[in-house]
């Protein structure tokens, strides 16, 4: 399993950084997580977000959106596939879910 660093900002501006599972959908990473969770308050407010991958250095600038859960069947399926079997669109746990996108923000463009 893969871990990564979704970093996203609270409404003063200070970075709020959570550790996630992650599916890469071609130029795309996608979150799945519960739609009460801050981060996706933050992404909300503010696209501007970084992510980073468990073991490798560095960080992406990357613009983030808020997704319905069932939106994107196929990485539905790719979290199912990468995670055991987990179902990402469960709401049994965390309440209503929904998917963070995250797509890469060249430099200088944010």
């Amino acid at each position: 399993m893969r871990h990564g660093w979704i970093t996203t900002l609270r409404r003063d501006g200070s970075p709020r950084t959570s550790r996630v599972w992650f599916v890469e959908s071609g130029a795309e990473v996608w979150v799945a997580t519960a739609a009460a969770s801050h981060k996706v308050a933050d992404a909300r407010r503010d696209a501007r977000s970084t992510f980073a991958i468990e073991g490798q250095h560095g960080a992406q600038t990357m613009m983030a959106s808020v997704e319905p859960i069932d939106s994107e069947p196929s990485v539905l399926a790719s979290f199912e596939r990468d995670y055991d079997g987990w179902d990402a669109a469960d709401p049994t746990v965390d309440g209503p879910r929904v998917l963070i996108r995250l797509i890469y923000a060249p430099p200088g463009s944010l």
